[in-house]
């Protein structure tokens, strides 16, 4: 380290801005790495205008680079308040200057290198297990800080030697950050969930989403499967409203999940499948906020990545969330970025979890977990990971929680293609050599409902039972089908409604139906209906699917929807009206694909309908319309395509 030292010291004039121009370039070049990353791979950037993502790459690194500068200035004033201890040797001083750039320059380094290796040979820091293996990472990284402590000195007085220059170079930057942050400005959003100030006489009761993934209500007893795969929602049958033609708005969890939560079609909140997150007004327009502002105390207890609130971006939407506590933002000085510029800071949370994630993995016994593998369930997991984990924290809340409480909780075990328990009910053993068995999707089914129980008799005994509305539900069908039927069973307290409900329902109409039993009017914001106080007549149902091509990183880590115009993570479009689902199929927009097929009906209301397959085509296109797609091409085929010829009949 000693030959850092420059036999012509700088003078403090000319040292400070070096190290200043250099901190500042260190940040920018940070974020241009990142951006590159990001803008080869479907993410965020994906949906914006060339110019929108050339917004970001200059108005993201002004927080690091502000920070950064504020670093350096304390760390300068360190070196200083230490420089007149004799003994201390002066590559101390040299390293406590060049600190920040130095960390900032190791960071990059090592997003680089994850990139670079984990791409090539599966090998990355998160890939690592052992306290050895992390302990290598630690070695190289400590490394690269040295190197960069090493080199940056000369660095600098190469920039003295052309101080213009690189003073020129930093100003220019500064000059297209601030036109940049000009140019993207848009007025402030608002925090608020939209729902005016609502006094609420009565005591608030506490609400539980219970729902299991890729359950279909014909495996359940309770609606009518010979095998008795859910005995105990069979005994509370007779205290609950049981919906016997419940659809999803979404084959996949991502999108089901944000209409659950915000009351509203995926094709509005343009949330289908990853990387999509919930933007603008829409970030704090959904029911865990509504809640929030009633007094709530919100939990949610998923898997990050796919559906966890925080990963989506529902700002202002649960306190607790998948093992860690979540900050509410307020109207303070240090939000108006995120108001004014959602989509800089969206970039910036982003990256900044790249990085957190890694370093967490490193420092502590918290692995990163590969989402697609858990969802999956193609790995041994995590006890926090597992359902067993789910519930454990589910119990924990339920038993410490501030009341009253709002808990989503979302179990995986009957996800596929091969099914978590904990014992086999329908098999002789948890053995499943092949992919998607009933009898072992049986025994999950019975799982999701024996820890129902579990959680009914928990409330019961701490006297909870009757201040609680419990909702049991699902995303979507067995396999991501959008043609089944799901379970959606509401127990409210004290039985104060009962019986069967025949009339088509929807995802989306549970939190509308939730606030309608708080006594609160939904917002117009949400799509959803009240069930219990809409009319008889039926209304269509629209329900996505993904685009059929996928992306994902080495070792299919966080797989994601490949985005392309005009549709992006949207693949199919359909409707469900009078027993009858019609589709548009864009994954091909030069040659979209029509077709319908009957579904079962259970014990609807509705009437025969007279709509033609045209009308309804027509209808999907004016729905894709209003929510703001570009369906000019679309349309134009379903004209050519409705005149003359016939319409396929697709099985999901």
């Amino acid at each position: 380290m000693e030959r850092s030292n420059i036999k012509n010291p700088l003078n403090p004039f000319t040292f400070y801005t070096g190290l200043g121009a250099i901190t500042l370039l260190s940040g920018y070049y940070y974020y241009l790495m990142e951006w590159l990353f990001f803008i080869t791979k479907p993410s965020m950037l994906s949906y914006l205008s060339l110019p929108e993502q050339v917004y970001i790459l200059f108005t993201a690194p002004l927080p690091l680079v502000a920070f950064s500068l504020c670093c350096v200035c304390l760390a300068c004033l360190i070196s200083l308040i230490l420089k007149p201890i004799k003994k201390l040797p002066n590559y101390i001083h040299i390293a406590i200057s060049y600190s920040v750039p130095a960390a900032i320059l190791t960071a990059c380094t090592l997003l680089l290198i994850d990139n670079f290796s984990y791409t090539l040979f599966k090998l990355a820091s998160h890939s690592t297990t052992t306290l050895i293996t992390k302990s290598y990472y630690w070695i190289i990284l400590s490394l690269f800080m040295l190197y960069f402590i090493d080199k940056l000195p000369a660095i600098n007085h190469a920039i003295a030697l052309r101080s213009g220059k690189a003073i020129a170079l930093c100003a220019i930057l500064i000059c297209l950050s601030s036109l940049a942050l000009l140019a993207s400005y848009r007025a402030p959003l608002s925090l608020a969930s939209g729902l005016p100030p609502t006094e609420v006489t009565e005591k608030l009761p506490n609400i539980l989403f219970f729902n299991a993934d890729g359950v279909r209500s014909d495996n359940m007893s309770v609606y009518g499967y010979e095998r008795a795969t859910t005995p105990f929602m069979d005994s509370i049958a007779n205290e609950s409203v049981i919906y016997f033609n419940h659809w999803t708005n979404s084959s996949k969890t991502t999108g089901s999940i944000g209409s659950l939560l915000s009351g509203k079609y995926p094709t509005r909140t343009k949330v289908i499948f990853r990387p999509d997150t919930f933007t603008g007004e829409d970030m704090f327009q959904h029911l865990p906020g509504i809640l929030k502002q009633l007094g709530y105390f919100n939990i949610d207890i998923t898997m990050r990545h796919y559906i966890d609130p925080d990963d989506l971006k529902l700002r202002n939407s649960f306190d607790y969330a998948n093992d860690r506590y979540i900050t509410t933002i307020s109207d303070s000085f240090n939000h108006a970025y995120l108001r004014s510029w959602p989509a800089t800071v969206q970039f910036i949370e982003e990256n900044g979890q790249r990085l957190q994630q890694r370093l967490t993995h490193l420092l502590t016994d918290s692995s990163m977990v590969n989402p697609h593998k858990q969802v999956n369930q193609g790995h041994s997991l995590r006890p926090q990971s597992s359902d067993q984990g789910r519930m454990e924290q589910l119990k924990q809340q339920l038993m410490t929680a501030p009341r009253p409480f709002f808990a989503n909780i979302h179990l995986l075990g009957p996800h596929g293609n091969r099914f978590i328990y904990e014992q086999p009910i329908f098999t002789a053993d948890k053995h499943q050599p092949l992919p998607w068995q009933v009898d072992h999707y049986d025994n999950a089914i019975f799982q999701w409902d024996s820890y129902s129980r579990d959680i009914y008799r928990l409330l019961e005994a701490s006297g909870e039972l009757e201040n609680t509305l419990l909702v049991f539900n699902s995303d979507h069908g067995w396999r991501h089908h959008i043609n089944e039927t799901l379970p959606l069973i509401i127990r409210y307290p004290n039985q104060t409604r009962t019986g069967v409900v025949t009339q088509a329902s929807q995802r989306l109409d549970i939190a509308p139906t939730v606030l309608g039993y708080l006594g609160i009017t939904p917002p117009t914001w949400m799509d959803g209906h009240d069930l219990n106080a809409r009319s008889d007549n039926d209304y269509p149902i629209f329900i996505v699917t993904s685009a059929r091509l996928q992306a994902s990183n080495a070792g299919d880590w966080k797989i994601a929807a490949k985005l392309t115009p005009p549709f992006y993570s949207l693949g199919t479009m359909s409707m469900l009206y009078c027993g009858v689902l019609y589709s548009i199929d864009v994954n091909d927009i030069l040659q979209p694909r029509l077709s319908y097929q009957e579904v079962e009906n259970k014990k609807s209301s509705c009437t025969a309908s007279s709509l033609t397959p045209r009308s309804a085509y027509k209808k999907i296109i004016s729905h894709l319309q209003h929510m703001g797609y570009d369906t000019g091409s679309v349309f134009e085929h379903v004209a050519d395509e409705t005149r003359d010829k016939q319409y396929s009949v697709r099985v999901e």
